[in-house]
């Protein structure tokens, strides 16, 4: 018996279309890989059936479950449903999680809320659906809080909470985005074991093409709302028969056309850093322990070069990336920029050649703010605003592919691609000689992480940037970089051109993170 099957679901929000007359079909037990670019519907595919539409949103057509018509049932019947019977996981497990909970409420409350235990019968599955999950109690216990986990440690307690009662549907919507590749492999290693161990039936909703290859029986492509083509993931990944299939493809493989650096003039300058952290007492009399996160790390990025950081997540990467923005002291070594001294208490003009663009844009502007005043944000590093700080704005938006008139609107009024240009505006405004880049790209989905990379490209060859570029994507490293470092326990345990690192590694632990990275077949 199919479990789901959605017969020409419709959303419209208002006037707007947003899903047109979307069918599939899922069997229990399978694995359905769901892609397509950002705004393709993906993401509202799910919430359609999950009853979760925003406000002034329509659905029509069937979203038939284990017999049901969920697009028909009242809401309380949804409440019934939700949770129980299907479960979902989200792309960031910190905003799916509540942080004034411990994990093992959080958990428990799924249970509880459906009338399926006893708040102690609760507790005592919820820490079993922990242990299955791969948080034993020894490390793990429930009382902690989302904030002492990590990005891997969270999502794992997302998929505890969404399969505490066994449902027979699991969404997973960008379940592995923001994680490195080795977490990302051992998330996907679990969610493969549910299926098969619970006979569940997963919704991987994804843009990472080479994710789908290796994980699911069959695959659908969205376009603008639309299901452009599906069917099992080897036929259509050998012989895609949309030319929008054929495009996704050829964007997951591009390589910016890039003039490597050929200057030898240093321009960050790292010495044997080290960055220490005194971790919390275990009671009032205990000693302090402390925590070297960065243990005497030493490398030189010249002018026009770009420099990629690689490695798990609690490897050092963004404590190194905070020091190297003289955002956090060091406790021993040096770090220069231009033979100057970075730290945080380094003058304002300088920080203007130092700038950085993040992984979520969004979170890293000011919603209030018009565009115009967000790009121009960094002048005040400067003495004085320029007096055409306005025309500069404007160019800055057009350099890097946006209109000038676009300076009157808000962030939210963007797209992911779009915002993530606007970071990049504004990072080029003061007309900085290094750029950091943590995690630029690695949350679009593959035609606009194409885009961004060309233009990232572009910029280098015309301004002479440099660009440290932190990432796990170990594919946009090697498009991006010249040279490659990867990162263990606070060291860089290999360095070295992008292409012998990544071709022939030396360390063992490059070549796991190699082996856990997913590929495109063929």
């Amino acid at each position: 018996m199919t479990l789901l099957r959605l017969d020409n679901l419709s959303v419209r929000i208002g006037t707007v279309p947003v899903l047109s007359d979307v069918s599939l079909a899922l069997e229990p037990g399978e694995t359905l890989g769901l892609v397509g670019e950002s705004g393709s519907g993906k993401s509202m595919t799910a919430l359609a059936l999950m009853g979760l539409l925003p406000a002034g949103a329509r659905a029509t057509g069937r979203a038939e479950f284990e017999g049901q018509d969920l697009l028909a049932l009242r809401e309380r019947d949804l409440c019934r449903i939700r949770g129980a019977r299907i479960g979902m996981i989200f792309q960031e497990p910190m905003t799916a999680l509540n942080p004034m909970k411990t994990i093992g409420d959080q958990v428990a409350e799924t249970l509880t809320t459906h009338g399926a235990a006893t708040r102690s019968e609760a507790l005592a599955i919820a820490r079993k659906r922990l242990d299955r999950v791969g948080l034993p109690e020894a490390r793990f216990g429930l009382g902690l809080y989302p904030h002492e986990l990590s990005g891997g440690q969270r999502q794992r307690v997302c998929i505890a909470l969404a399969i505490a009662l066994r449902p027979a549907l699991l969404i997973a919507d960008e379940p592995t985005t923001a994680l490195d590749v080795t977490t990302q492999a051992q998330i996907l290693d679990l969610l493969q074991d549910l299926v098969e161990d619970e006979r569940m039936a997963l919704l991987l909703i994804t843009h990472d093409l080479a994710v789908v290859a290796g994980r699911t029986a069959r695959v659908a492509v969205m376009q603008a709302g639309q299901v452009v083509e599906t069917g099992p993931t080897g036929q259509l990944f050998r012989a895609p028969a949309a030319d929008y299939t054929r495009a996704l493809f050829a964007a997951s493989a591009h390589v910016p056309q890039r003039v490597p650096s050929v200057s030898t003039e240093p321009l960050l300058e790292l010495r044997d850093v080290r960055r220490e952290y005194l971790l919390p007492r275990p009671s009032p009399f205990a000693p302090h322990k402390v925590l070297r996160a960065v243990d005497g790390v030493s490398f030189t990025l010249t002018r026009g070069e770009s420099l990629g950081l690689v490695g798990e997540s609690g490897c050092g990467k963004s404590t190194l990336t905070r020091a190297i923005l003289g955002l956090d002291p060091v406790q021993g070594g040096s770090i220069t920029l231009a033979g100057q001294a970075v730290s945080p208490t380094m003058p304002r003009a300088m920080r203007a050649g130092l700038q950085a663009v993040f992984q979520d844009p969004y979170g890293s502007f000011d919603p209030r703010w018009r565009v115009e005043r967000l790009v121009a944000e960094p002048f005040h590093l400067l003495p004085a605003r320029p007096a055409d700080w306005r025309d500069r704005v404007a160019a800055a938006l057009v350099e890097v592919g946006l209109r000038p008139e676009d300076a009157r609107r808000h962030i939210h009024e963007f797209s992911g691609g779009q915002r993530q240009r606007i970071a990049i505006a504004r990072a080029l405004i003061t007309r900085p000689a290094l750029i950091v880049l943590d995690e630029a790209v690695s949350a679009l989905d593959v035609r606009v992480r194409a885009q961004v990379l060309d233009l990232l490209a572009a910029l280098q060859e015309s301004h002479g940037l440099s660009y440290l570029f932190v990432s796990h994507d170990l594919a946009v490293v090697r498009a991006i970089t010249d040279r490659v470092m990867v990162m263990q326990a606070g060291r860089i345990v290999e360095a070295g051109p992008t292409e012998q690192v990544l071709s022939a590694p030396a360390h063992a632990y490059t070549r796991s993170l190699l082996a856990a990275a997913p590929r495109l077949p063929g």
